[in-house]
């Protein structure tokens, strides 16, 4: 595999910079009325983004690894939200995409403690992990059910241990998150 470069590395870095100052540069005209009535577009903006974070912030850290189908479905409801709030033309739309998202990062939070109080709750929702190899021996049933081919198989064996043959792996699981973790033997089998 070939690395950048650090010449490279340099002038990636002075065109983002550019870049910056241009986007910046864009978003300051408009903000100043230069290119039009777009002012209460880049302050619209300015605030759902302040907002976002903010909500964020206090909503609690999640990485995107963990990002579950309800955290999916929320940052696509929001990104729609936002966006009518961004370029909406009156105050209101701005207050009402703030109320929508408070409204959604609260039914969020609201969902993620009852699945932490009731686990029962919580399996309804998100699924259980499923076993598709256990003990070497592969789970066919479960491996079609779900859509899995050896080749899924083999490329979560590899990029997980380095393995490259499926007689290497004692146990590999569908996660809840629909991810194949790979569990090999702890010695090569003979």
């Amino acid at each position: 595999m070939a690395y950048a470069s650090p010449r490279e590395v340099k002038w990636e870095h002075r065109v983002q910079r550019l870049g910056l100052i241009c986007f910046a540069g864009v978003a300051g005209a408009a903000a100043l009325g230069l290119l039009g009535d777009r002012a209460s577009i880049v302050a619209s903006t300015s605030g759902i983004y302040l907002l976002l974070l903010l909500i964020f912030r206090i909503s609690g850290r999640r990485t995107l690894a963990e990002t579950s189908t309800f955290d999916l479905v929320l940052l696509l409801i929001i990104g729609e939200t936002t966006q009518q709030a961004m370029i909406g033309n009156d105050d209101d739309s701005m207050l009402s995409a703030a109320v929508a998202i408070l409204t959604l990062v609260s039914a969020d939070m609201g969902i993620s403690y009852v699945r932490k109080t009731f686990p029962g709750f919580d399996h309804l929702l998100e699924g259980r992990p499923i076993l598709l190899i256990h003990e070497g021996k592969m789970r066919q049933p479960a491996i079609d059910a779900h859509g899995i081919d050896d080749e899924d198989l083999l490329e979560a064996a590899r990029l997980s241990h380095g393995l490259t043959d499926m007689e290497d792996v004692r146990q590999a699981t569908l996660e809840r998150d629909g991810k194949i973790s790979i569990v090999p033997w702890r010695t090569k089998r003979e």
